[in-house]
């Protein structure tokens, strides 16, 4: 009898460990607080080939600017959870890869460094995350992102 309660408790135990596991490696990020204190948005997009120097184009905007508005519209509607697994050396880009950076800040900080890739990678703040909009999935962020900038 005793052996099969503790096998009981050990169980329950273990899925309860699961399960606060699963909701706290999937952590929200609100991204809307940190583009609402920014004033500017440096926008760069990359363009790598192959393995020789990358393509930038970096764009500015600040508050007033109609694509300062849109950019944040946009984002303010995305949902964005840090992914369980961080670990950066086990990604690797198929060339080509492209990607769009966002730098929100005010006059002083930084405060919020968002990369989205083409082949739906997400990075905020040096965390992996997972992207998702009413539109559809990282890749089409990814892709309304740089159809607003250019």
């Amino acid at each position: 009898m005793k052996n099969r309660n503790l096998r009981f408790y050990a169980t329950m135990a273990l899925w309860v460990g699961l399960f606060v596991l699963l909701f706290v490696s999937n952590r929200r990020i609100d991204l809307k607080a940190d583009i609402n204190k920014s004033t500017t948005v440096s926008v760069s997009v990359e363009d790598t080939v192959s393995l020789s120097p990358s393509e930038i184009v970096t764009y500015t905007y600040s508050a007033g600017d109609d694509t300062y508005q849109v950019l944040s519209d946009f984002l303010q509607n995305v949902s964005c959870y840090k992914k369980f697994s961080q670990n950066a050396r086990s990604y690797s880009h198929d060339y080509e890869a492209h990607c769009v950076t966002l730098r929100y800040a005010d006059a002083s900080t930084q405060n919020l460094l968002l990369t989205v890739y083409s082949d739906g990678v997400c990075q905020v703040n040096g965390s992996y995350v997972t992207l998702r909009s009413p539109d559809g999935d990282a890749t089409v962020i990814y892709q309304m992102l740089r159809d607003a900038v250019e």
